[in-house]
C-alpha cells in the first residue's frame, strides 16, 4: 500500500509539474507576444530608408544588459535594430520568416550560451522591400527553468507531506478497522489450543455474522467428532461378543483334543483384537488431535515410562540416559503421548544390549524426541525402512509388529513425523517430531 501511494504521488507530481511548465510557457509566450505586437505596431521606414521603431517598451528589463529579455528587428537576414539588453549579441534568424500576420515560436542560442525562447512576426511597413521586416522578442529560458525547479521542489515537499498524511491515515484506519479481527484471531487461538469450544468476545455488528458462522461450524465439527467417537465405541462393543464366542469355541476345541485348531483360532483372535485396538486408537487420537487438547509436559511422561521399563526388564540390566528439559511440552493428549513413547521405549528395551538414550530438544517444527539403543540395529538394507502396518523389524523378538505402526498412526493424527535410522550407539535410532 505504501509503495502504491508513493508511485501515485510520483506520477501526480510529474503530471502537475508538466502542467505548470506548459502554463508558465504559455504565460511567457503571451507576455512577449504583447511586447512583439507593440514593436510591430510601431515599425516604420525612416527618411534615410532605414528601419525604425518609435516605441520604448515599458518593461525595464529590455534596457538592462543581458537581463534575459531581448528584441531585435531587421529586413532579410540583416539586423537593423536591437534592444539595449542584447548588447553586441545577435539572435540567429530562422531560415524562412513566418507568413503575414503569423507568429513563429522557436528556440535559439542566446548570450552566455543560454537558450532563448523566440517569438517572431513578419510585418510589411511603408517603404519597405517586398519581403517586409522581421521582428523578434526573446526570453531567456533559464527563468522558466528556475520557475519550474522551484515549483517542482515545492510540489515535492507538499506531495511528500500528503503521502505521509495518507500513510498515517491508512495505518490508523487499518488499526481501527482491523482491531476486531485481532480479537477474533486471539479467540480462534484459544479454540485451537482447546481452551474454548466456541468464539467468545465483543465483536462489532459487521464481524458478528462471521463469528456466528464460525461458531456454527465449530459446533457442527464437535458434533461430528462426538458421533465418530460414539461409532468407534459401538464398533468395539459390537466386536467383543463375537470375539468372546470364538475364544470360547477355541477352549472347547482344546479340551476336546483339537489343540492345533484351537491354536489357529486363538492366533486369528489375537490378530483381530490387535487390528481393532489399533483402529480404535487411531480414531480416538484423531478426535483428540482435532480438538487440540492442552499441551502435555514431556519430562514427567518420559520419567514415568523409564521407571516402568526398568520394572518390566525381566532381570535384564539396561541403563537409561535421559536428557529432557523440564520446560518442554507437546500438543498431544497425555494418554496418546504415553502410548507413543511407551512403544518406542519398549522396542529399545527389547533390543538394547546395555543402554538406552532418550533426548528431547525444541526444534523448528515443534519438539524432537530421539530414542537410541546399543543393540544390533538395522542392517544397511533397512536404513530407509518405512514404518508399515504389521511389519516387524525382526521376527526373533516377541511382539505383534504393530507397536511402531501405532506410533506412526498416533503421531500422524497430531501432525507429527516419525523416522528410523542407525544410532551412533550402534543400534536403532527412532526420531519423533512432535507438535
Amino acid at each position: 500500500m505504501v509503495v502504491a501511494i508513493a508511485l501515485a504521488l510520483l506520477v501526480a507530481g510529474l503530471a502537475v509539474t508538466l502542467i505548470f511548465e506548459d502554463h508558465i510557457r504559455a504565460r511567457a509566450t503571451a507576455e512577449i507576444g504583447d511586447d512583439l505586437t507593440a514593436l510591430v505596431g510601431n515599425a516604420r521606414i525612416g527618411r534615410d530608408g532605414r528601419l525604425a521603431i518609435d516605441i520604448t517598451l515599458s518593461d525595464r528589463r529590455f534596457q538592462a544588459p543581458l537581463s534575459g529579455f531581448y528584441w531585435q528587428a531587421g529586413r532579410g537576414d540583416t539586423v537593423d535594430l536591437v534592444s539595449p539588453s542584447l548588447g553586441q549579441f545577435r539572435i540567429a534568424w530562422r531560415t524562412r520568416p513566418p507568413a503575414n500576420d503569423d507568429a513563429a515560436l522557436y528556440e535559439r542560442p542566446g548570450p552566455e550560451g543560454r537558450s532563448l525562447l523566440v517569438l517572431e512576426r513578419r510585418v510589411n511597413v511603408a517603404g519597405s522591400a517586398a519581403e517586409g521586416a522581421r521582428v523578434v522578442v526573446a526570453l531567456d529560458q533559464s527563468e522558466l527553468d528556475e520557475a519550474r525547479r522551484s515549483f517542482a521542489l515545492s510540489a515535492a515537499a507538499a506531495l511528500a507531506a500528503l503521502g505521509l498524511a495518507l500513510v498515517l491515515a491508512l495505518w490508523f484506519a487499518s488499526k481501527v478497522s482491523l482491531a476486531p479481527f485481532a480479537g477474533l484471531r486471539q479467540s480462534l487461538n484459544l479454540v485451537h489450543r482447546g481452551e474454548r469450544d466456541t468464539l467468545e468476545g465483543d465483536f462489532p455488528d459487521e464481524v458478528q455474522p462471521l463469528v456466528d458462522d464460525l461458531n456454527a461450524l465449530l459446533s457442527a465439527r464437535s458434533a461430528d467428532l462426538d458421533a465418530a467417537r460414539a461409532r468407534a465405541g459401538d464398533l468395539a462393543h459390537g466386536l467383543k461378543t463375537p470375539l468372546a464366542v470364538l475364544d470360547s469355541t477355541a477352549r472347547r476345541l482344546r479340551e476336546s483334543g483339537r489343540a492345533d485348531l484351537a491354536d489357529e483360532i486363538d492366533g486369528e483372535i489375537n490378530r483381530m483384537s490387535r487390528h481393532v485396538m489399533r483402529e480404535l486408537m487411531r480414531a480416538r487420537a484423531g478426535v483428540k488431535a482435532l480438538r487440540r487438547s492442552q499441551r502435555t509436559a514431556l519430562a514427567p511422561v518420559i520419567a514415568s515410562l523409564v521407571r516402568t521399563m526398568q520394572t518390566v526388564s525381566g532381570g535384564k540390566a539396561v541403563s537409561y540416559a535421559v536428557d529432557a528439559p523440564a520446560e518442554l511440552n507437546v500438543a498431544l493428549d497425555e494418554t496418546d503421548l504415553m502410548e507413543v513413547l511407551g512403544n518406542v521405549l519398549d522396542n529399545a528395551r527389547k533390543w538394547a544390549a546395555a543402554s538406552v538414550a532418550v533426548t528431547a530438544r525444541r526444534s523448528a517444527g515443534g519438539v524432537s524426541v530421539t530414542v537410541e539403543d546399543d543393540g544390533p540395529g538395522l542392517p544397511a538394507s533397512e536404513l530407509a525402512f518405512r514404518i508399515e502396518r504389521g511389519r516387524r523389524l525382526d521376527e526373533q523378538v516377541e511382539g505383534s509388529g504393530f507397536g511402531l505402526a501405532i506410533v506412526q498412526d498416533l503421531i500422524s493424527a497430531y501432525g507429527g513425523e516419525a523416522s528410523l535410522s542407525r544410532s551412533a550407539m550402534g543400534g536403532l535410532k527412532v526420531e519423533l517430531l512432535l507438535p
